[in-house]
C-alpha cells in the first residue's frame, strides 16, 4: 500500500453491537418482502398486533382512524404484559356501547391517552394525525410516560409551543420518528397503515427490549458481498451506487438541488465502500502506520462486531474514515463525509448505524441482496423520470458484459469502450446542463437490464442503476 496524506480523524461514539436480522419475508401479498415496513409489518402480524383484511392484504396505504389505532395500541400494551382495567363509559355521544371499538375508547380514556374534542365527541371514524398517532402511542406503551417541555424546536417547521411539540420532540430523540430530507415533519398528515405500522413496531421494540431509544438499522436490508467478506446495511432514503469495485451510499439533498454524490451539499451524506486486498495481511495497526494523518485529526481503535475497527476524523473538513479487518485479512475502508445543514446530526447518527452494521461475510444469502445488484433505494425527485425493469440476465455473457461495464464507472474516458461491450445501447435522456462539465447522457441497454449516466465530455461513466431509469 502507498502512503498518503489524507485529511480525516474520527468523532468519539459510541456504536451499538446490534443482532443483526435477515430481509423480512413477505407478511402480505401487498407488502414487498425487504421493503421498508416490511420488518415492522412482520413483527406485528406475528405477535398478533395487527391482521389483513378477509381478501388476505394489508393495504399499506389505506389511512387508518381513530379506533383503529386504539386497537392496535391495546393489541401491543397485551404483548408487553401491561396490565388493563374495567372502565366506566366515557360518554362519548358517537361511542356507543354495541360499536366494536367501545371497550378500546373508554379504556383509552381512562388511562389518559385520549381525550374527546371540545364539543364532548371522540370521532373514531376520523384519520388519525401523526402527532395524534404519537401521542397515544407513547401514552399508552411507555409506562409513566410525560409530556416534557421544548426548549429547542425538534424540526424546523414544528415551534416549541404547539401542542404536539414534546412528542414530536421525544419521538425524535428515541429515534421513533425521523425529518423529512428537507428538515421537516408533517404532524398533521394522516397516517397510513403502514407509517402507524411502524411507529407503533418501534416503541413495542424498544420496550420489549428494554432500549433507550430504537437502533435504526434493525429494518434496513443487508447488502452482502461475500465475494469480498463483508456486509453492510444501508438507509431505505439513501441510493447505492455501483461505482467498478467500489459502493457508494448516498443521501441525495434534493432540496438544494444536488445531482452527484461527488460534492457534498448542506443536507447530503456519503460513504464510500472500498476494499484493499492488503496482499501482505499487515494487522489494522499495522496498516494504519502507512498512512501519514494530516494535523488535528483523531484515531479510535477498538474492536466492532467481533472484527478489529478504526475510525479517523478531522472536525474541519466533516471527513471520516473507517477500516475494518476482515477475517480473509483485506481491509474493508468507509470513506465518510456529512453536509453541515439541517440534517446534518439525523444523517451523522445514520452513518453512524451504517458502520456499525458492517458484518463478516464468506457465502451468499438468500434473504440477503448482492452488493453487486444493488439499485437506488427511492428515484429523485429532481426530475421527471421513469423506472422500468427489464427481465435479469440469465446468461453468464451478459453477467460478464455487466461487470466489465462497472469496473469502468468513473474511469475517464471509458464510456465508449463501456458502450462498445453492447449492441443495443439507446439514448433514453440528456441533462443539458451537467454537473460543470457538460452534458450528461442517460444511455440504457436492455440485454444486461442496466442504465449508464456517462459524462459526455469527458467520456466518463458516473454512474449506474440497474432498470431503464435518468432518475440518478
Amino acid at each position: 500500500m502507498n502512503k498518503k496524506i489524507l485529511a480525516v480523524g474520527l468523532v468519539i461514539c459510541s456504536f451499538l453491537e446490534l443482532t443483526p436480522v435477515l430481509a423480512a419475508n413477505s407478511p402480505f401479498p401487498d407488502i414487498a418482502a425487504g421493503s421498508e415496513h416490511a420488518v415492522a409489518i412482520s413483527f406485528l402480524k406475528d405477535k398478533g398486533i395487527i391482521s389483513g383484511y378477509s381478501d388476505g392484504t394489508f393495504q399499506p396505504n389505506k389511512t387508518i382512524n381513530r379506533a383503529e389505532a386504539l386497537k392496535l395500541v391495546f393489541q401491543s400494551r397485551k404483548v408487553l404484559g401491561m396490565s388493563e382495567s374495567n372502565a366506566a363509559s366515557a360518554n362519548f355521544p358517537d361511542v356507543k356501547a354495541s360499536d366494536w371499538f367501545y371497550d378500546y375508547v373508554n379504556k383509552a380514556a381512562a388511562l389518559g391517552i385520549v381525550k374527546g374534542y371540545e364539543d364532548g365527541t371522540f370521532k373514531p371514524a376520523n384519520e388519525i394525525t401523526a402527532a395524534e398517532s404519537l401521542k397515544v402511542i407513547f401514552t399508552g406503551l411507555i409506562p409513566g410516560f410525560e409530556a416534557g417541555t421544548v426548549t429547542t424546536a425538534p424540526f424546523t417547521n414544528v415551534k416549541t409551543d404547539q401542542w404536539y411539540a414534546p412528542y414530536l420532540d421525544f419521538g425524535k430523540k428515541d429515534q421513533f420518528i425521523e425529518a423529512e430530507s428537507d428538515g421537516t415533519y408533517d404532524a398533521d398528515r394522516a397516517m397510513s397503515r403502514a407509517d402507524f405500522a411502524e411507529a407503533i413496531y418501534r416503541v413495542t421494540y424498544a420496550q420489549s427490549n428494554k432500549l433507550d431509544v430504537f437502533p435504526l438499522n434493525q429494518t434496513w436490508n443487508y447488502c452482502n458481498n461475500y465475494q469480498e467478506g463483508y456486509k453492510i446495511k444501508r438507509p431505505f432514503s439513501w441510493d447505492t451506487l455501483i461505482a467498478g469495485d467500489q459502493m457508494i451510499l448516498w443521501k441525495e439533498d434534493v432540496a438544494n438541488g444536488q445531482v452527484s454524490f461527488a460534492r457534498v451539499y448542506p443536507n447530503s451524506a456519503v460513504a464510500i465502500v472500498a476494499v484493499d486486498d492488503n496482499p501482505t495481511k499487515l494487522t489494522l495497526d499495522k496498516y494504519l502506520q502507512q498512512i501519514e494523518y494530516g494535523t488535528g485529526s483523531s484515531k479510535q481503535v477498538i474492536t466492532l462486531n467481533g472484527l478489529p475497527y478504526a475510525s479517523v476524523f478531522i472536525e474541519q473538513s466533516g471527513l471520516q474514515d473507517n477500516y475494518f479487518e476482515m477475517p480473509n485479512g483485506k481491509i474493508v475502508i468507509i470513506y465518510t463525509q456529512v453536509g453541515d445543514g439541517t440534517l446534518s446530526a439525523q444523517l451523522k447518527n445514520e452513518l453512524r448505524y451504517i458502520i456499525a452494521s458492517v458484518r463478516d461475510s464468506n457465502s451468499a444469502n438468500a434473504d440477503e441482496q448482492s452488493c453487486l445488484s444493488v439499485t437506488a433505494s427511492t428515484p429523485a425527485t429532481t426530475t421527471t423520470a421513469t423506472t422500468t425493469t427489464a427481465p435479469a440476465p440469465t446468461t453468464s455473457s451478459s453477467d460478464q458484459i455487466k461487470a466489465d461495464i462497472l469496473k469502468l464507472v468513473l474511469v475517464d474516458g471509458k464510456s465508449t469502450d463501456a458502450l462498445g461491450k453492447v449492441s443495443d445501447e439507446t439514448l433514453i435522456s440528456t441533462d443539458t446542463i451537467g454537473i460543470g462539465t457538460g452534458p450528461v447522457d442517460y444511455y440504457y441497454s436492455a440485454s444486461i437490464n442496466l442504465t449508464l449516466k456517462i459524462d459526455r465530455n469527458a467520456a466518463t461513466i458516473l454512474a449506474t442503476k440497474d432498470g431503464k431509469t435518468n432518475a440518478f
